[in-house]
């Protein structure tokens, strides 16, 4: 056989076997093209609609607390912990539940419970950590022990009261007048243990006494016996009687007496 013919012998072979074993893989490339657009055409949470979303949950925690302090006049900060990435919960068909009693939230730490009340439920806890914000007394400067505390020496900060455990006040009345128990420095939060009411009679002071009652009211002269500060009951003498009775001290030098 001459060479050229031989040679168009041998391209005929290959283009006939390249033919063949591509009709061998058409119909596995077709296959492969239609899983690829099955799964492109597919919604891109087909998936993720079988478990239910881990921030669904802790936001249902956190609308809670906010939804149960919203009353209050203080400013909330609701901060909610992790929850473990491996948690595979069924996706709730149903708006999830949360639980929690009032006086449980209002601490720093605490656990809401939710829940998922539909064909599959379920129940998980979430920790929440809740910082409480409210303006305090505190005093703008160092102050020593047995000064009258007026508005100069105090101001407001904002601060979380969950950790003020030893109390705190939210009103300037309630400190005015009043007298520290001991030397306090820059900053301080003004506690109930700080202050104290300022003497408004001494012992042996003469003083007015005011005895009354639901109809009449008298008054006069009278000597305290001891001394004590606006609010504080102590013994006083009648100096027209000269009878010792026990009374309130509503103000300096005035007594009240209970017919």
């Amino acid at each position: 056989m001459p060479p050229d013919k031989q040679k168009l012998m041998i391209n005929m072979s290959k283009k006939i076997k390249l033919m063949d074993n591509l009709k061998q893989k058409v119909p596995q490339l077709i296959s492969n093209l239609f899983i690829l657009f099955a799964v492109v055409l597919l919604p891109s949470n087909v998936y993720s609609k079988e478990i239910h979303s881990l921030d669904d949950i802790k936001n249902t925690a956190r609308t809670l607390v906010l939804n149960q302090m919203q009353s209050s006049n203080e400013d909330i900060e609701v901060s909610v912990g992790q929850l473990d990435s491996r948690l595979r919960l069924h996706q709730c068909s149903i708006p999830l539940e949360a639980l929690s009693q009032n006086y449980a939230i209002r601490q720093g730490l605490s656990t809401i419970g939710v829940r998922c009340n539909d064909h599959k439920p379920w129940s998980l806890y979430v920790p929440v950590s809740i910082k409480n914000f409210k303006m305090v007394a505190t005093l703008k400067h160092a102050v020593i022990r047995n000064t009258v505390l007026t508005e100069k020496d105090i101001s407001f900060n904002k601060m979380n009261i969950n950790r003020l455990s030893s109390g705190y006040f939210d009103d300037i009345s309630e400190l005015k007048g009043k007298v520290l128990s001991q030397s306090l420095s820059k900053g301080m939060v003004l506690t109930k243990h700080h202050v104290k009411s300022a003497m408004a009679i001494s012992r042996g002071q003469s003083v007015t006494i005011i005895a009354k009652n639901s109809t009449i009211e008298v008054r006069t002269k009278g000597m305290a016996m001891s001394k004590g500060a606006i609010g504080e009951r102590i013994k006083v003498k009648n100096m027209k009687t000269e009878r010792v009775v026990e009374g309130t001290i509503i103000d300096k030098h005035l007594i009240s007496v209970n017919l």
